[in-house]
């Protein structure tokens, strides 16, 4: 099928998330980046919300929503395939469920799965989480194309059964604005930084080895550790950070030009996670210029390609040897940051929408 202008249906439930993440900033921005396109018309779709969402969806996108609560809406799209999102979205060509959850449609579908965490560390989700998500996955597998950010979830999804020739890799994207120096300096001065910093950013949750990082960061005792993001699960940051003592700064959720900030202000950014999808504070903070230390054999690795420092995160001795080398080698952590940098400008999200186009175009072409 040809169609000079597809009209395409997008999840956006994930803006009302109580703590969006990652997927929800994919979602959004994926969207944003489409609007800008001709040869696209987008519409997003959610639930029955009566609140306002916790990311706003891009200007000029219509929501479509639908006459279901969140929940009711996931239990019945699983269990009975309805309601469908056609009629309300004004049946669209392709109906894209953009992470998580997969809406019940008669359109050719594409489904995004950002990872199988919960495959490969089980005991950090619930029961009912797992078989959530179990069940996503089997209605994902139906969809024309799978959509997901890097090599190593498109190996878990071929493990658990979905055909190599219907996974599509497309990597996320970054936004690429630097951050202002006097908002920097302001930062520095507010949280009384006047040495090294070692910066974390993301959700709190297992997966995350925030554990790790604290114990990596035990044996580097000239800097300290600011961790930046909303409050998660399954992690008592509090408790877990008291070893540090004054070492430490719990800043909480900030807006995007904050966060660009914290990034620049940063003298390294430690990202010890087990397992990502893809890993964007890692892309985030290598366009502000800040030199990583992230997960060897992970997505986080391939994020950062020869651009930034490779760790064991289950060994904190790895981890504080890493964060070290940056710290005390200036002409390392240098090069480092000049190619994280060059390397961030190749993830812009106006690629990421190209290329998702082309995988609608070939989906509609199956």
């Amino acid at each position: 099928m040809s169609i000079d202008r597809i009209h395409a249906a997008l999840l956006l439930e994930q803006c009302w998330h109580r703590v969006p993440g990652g997927t929800a900033v994919a979602a959004v921005e994926l969207a944003r980046a489409m609007a800008r396109r001709d040869d696209v018309e987008v519409v997003g779709f959610s639930a029955l919300h009566r609140g306002e969402p916790v990311i706003a969806p891009p200007e000029g996108i219509e929501i479509a929503r639908l006459r279901l609560p969140r929940l009711l809406l996931y239990e019945s799209w699983v269990r009975l395939g309805r309601p469908r999102v056609d009629r309300r979205c004004g049946h669209p060509d392709v109906v894209h469920a953009t992470g998580g959850a997969v809406p019940a449609t008669s359109a050719p579908l594409v489904a995004t799965i950002h990872d199988l965490a919960w495959r490969h560390h089980p005991d950090h989700f619930t029961p009912r989480g797992r078989r959530m998500f179990e069940a996503w996955l089997e209605a994902a597998a139906r969809a024309r194309r799978v959509i997901c950010p890097s090599e190593a979830t498109a190996v878990d999804l071929a493990d658990a059964g979905i055909p190599t020739e219907r996974i599509c890799v497309v990597p996320l994207g970054v936004d690429l604005r630097a951050a202002e120096p006097a908002d920097v300096e302001a930062l520095r001065t507010r949280h009384g930084l006047d040495g090294n910093v070692v910066l974390w950013v993301g959700v709190a949750e297992p997966r995350k080895n925030l554990a790790g990082l604290v114990e990596a960061m035990e044996a580097v005792p000239d800097a300290v550790l600011v961790l930046v993001g909303p409050p998660g699960w399954g992690v008592d940051v509090e408790r877990l950070v008291a070893p540090l003592g004054d070492r430490v700064r719990i800043v909480g959720p900030v807006d995007d030009a904050q966060k660009r900030s914290w990034y620049s202000l940063a003298d390294v950014f430690a990202f010890p996670s087990l397992l990502e999808g893809f890993g964007l504070p890692v892309l985030e903070a290598m366009a502000q210029g800040t030199p990583v230390v992230t997960s060897a054999g992970t997505a986080t690795a391939e994020v950062v390609g020869d651009a930034g420092v490779l760790v064991d995160p289950t060994d904190s001795g790895s981890m504080a040897e890493g964060i070290r080398h940056l710290l005390d080698d200036g002409d390392a952590a240098g090069r480092l940051a000049a190619a994280g940098r060059t390397r961030a400008g190749t993830f812009t999200w106006d690629a990421v929408a190209d290329q998702t186009v082309t995988v609608y175009r070939s989906a509609l072409a199956a």
